[in-house]
């Protein structure tokens, strides 16, 4: 579980850099340059994530608390709305638009559905952890930025591809790519 929960806090920690520390990070990557930059706040996302499997898969699923017997039907109509979400993060879509955090928001609804579908201990460590990130970077960015920042054009075609981007990988994840990812079939 150290292991894991090493990994999460690696993984939240880099990502909330660029809000906690942005002098420092304009600091950090003018010294190093920009490819330096990326190279390294890459490195430690795969480093991150790398712990998050490895933690994962050596701690024990132990139970936590009760599920809710309406978890697995939120679960099926929380994840597509997550995907569509995280995959409106670019582009000039109306998600982007009217939503300003779509992508954190969809990583919000994704750690929160998969927490009504897994009682264990490291459930509660990886998406209670991932989707607490989520939630103070919405909060943080949105009180930083609060009306500085022009809401994006929007069209319906960048609306559509993110809709479709969404439902795609939604498809993939239940008929294979969860399986894969995790060991932990959907079908």
């Amino acid at each position: 579980m150290i292991l894991l929960t090493l990994g999460v806090a690696l993984f939240t920690l880099i990502h909330l850099y660029p809000c906690y520390g942005a002098e420092h990070r304009l600091h950090l990557r003018e010294r190093l340059g920009e490819n330096r930059y990326k190279g390294l706040f890459s490195l430690l996302v795969f480093i991150a994530i790398a712990f998050i499997i490895a933690g994962w898969r050596m701690a024990s699923p132990l139970p936590l608390y009760f599920l809710p017997a309406w978890g697995p039907l939120a679960m099926m109509g929380m994840m597509p709305i997550a995907l569509i979400l995280f995959f409106s993060g670019q582009g000039q879509n109306h998600f982007r638009r009217w939503l300003v955090h779509p992508q954190l928001l969809g990583t919000l609804i994704w750690a929160l559905a998969h927490l009504l579908v897994n009682s264990e201990a490291r459930s509660l460590v990886l998406f209670g952890g991932i989707g607490l990130w989520a939630l103070v970077s919405i909060v943080w960015i949105s009180w930083r930025d609060w009306q500085q920042a022009l809401r994006p054009a929007a069209n319906w075609k960048a609306t559509g591809i993110s809709t479709g981007a969404g439902l795609v990988a939604t498809a993939l994840l239940i008929f294979w790519g969860h399986g894969w990812l995790t060991g932990i079939a959907l079908r």
